[in-house]
C-alpha cells in the first residue's frame, strides 16, 4: 500500500469521524484511555510491540499490502456513504 492511498483513506476516515455530532466527546474519552494505557505499559512491552510491528512490516507480501489498501478504500467509501445518509 503506498503512502498516498493510505493518507487519503485515513484523512477520509478522520473527516467522517470529526463530522460526527459526538466527535469531541468521543475523542476526549479515547485520549484518556490512550493515556491510561501508555502509563500501564512497561518498557519491555513497548519494545516487544515495536519489534512485532517491524516483523509484520518486513514479512507482509505485496499481495497482502494491496489487499489492505483495497479494504481501506472500501471502508473509507462506505463510511462516506453512511455519513451522507445521516446528513439527509
Amino acid at each position: 500500500m503506498n503512502n498516498t492511498h493510505f493518507d487519503e483513506a485515513w484523512n477520509d476516515i478522520k473527516e467522517t469521524w470529526n463530522g460526527s455530532a459526538r466527535a469531541e466527546e468521543i475523542n476526549l474519552e479515547v485520549s484518556v484511555l490512550i493515556a491510561e494505557l501508555k502509563n500501564k505499559v512497561s518498557p519491555f512491552e513497548k519494545q516487544s510491540i515495536k519489534d512485532d510491528i517491524e516483523f509484520i512490516k518486513r514479512n507482509t507480501s505485496q499481495f497482502e499490502k494491496d489487499s489492505i489498501d483495497r479494504d481501506l478504500q472500501l471502508i473509507s467509501k462506505s463510511l462516506k456513504k453512511f455519513m451522507e445518509l445521516f446528513k439527509k
